[in-house]
């Protein structure tokens, strides 16, 4: 995905690299608080030094229609560079 690198992913927990969020805090406060509204999302920590977003999240309940089309309109509107059926994909509970 351009500009944005997974970090780390497993079922429940993905950090991903934003190169917008990077110095850019005021992004970090608005992106981390659209997140924690998502049904399934249960904790995010941004860093803008770091230019990284952790995600921690049930997979049952973020793969649910609703959450997932939330999620994508979060992720377009900050950062449209995105594939999020690729984020998606890397959300996705895994058996």
């Amino acid at each position: 995905m351009e500009g944005v690198t997974v970090v780390l992913s497993h079922p429940g927990h993905v950090v991903l690299a934003l190169a917008k969020l990077k110095g850019n805090p005021d992004l970090a406060r608005e992106v981390e608080a659209r997140l924690l509204a998502i049904r399934g999302i249960n904790g995010v920590a941004v860093n803008p030094e770091a230019g990284e977003v952790e995600i921690r999240y049930e997979p049952d309940r973020l793969s649910s229609l609703t959450s997932l089309w939330a999620l994508k309109d979060v992720m377009t509107r900050f950062f449209p560079e995105i594939d999020v059926w690729e984020l998606a994909a890397v959300l996705a509970p895994r058996t």
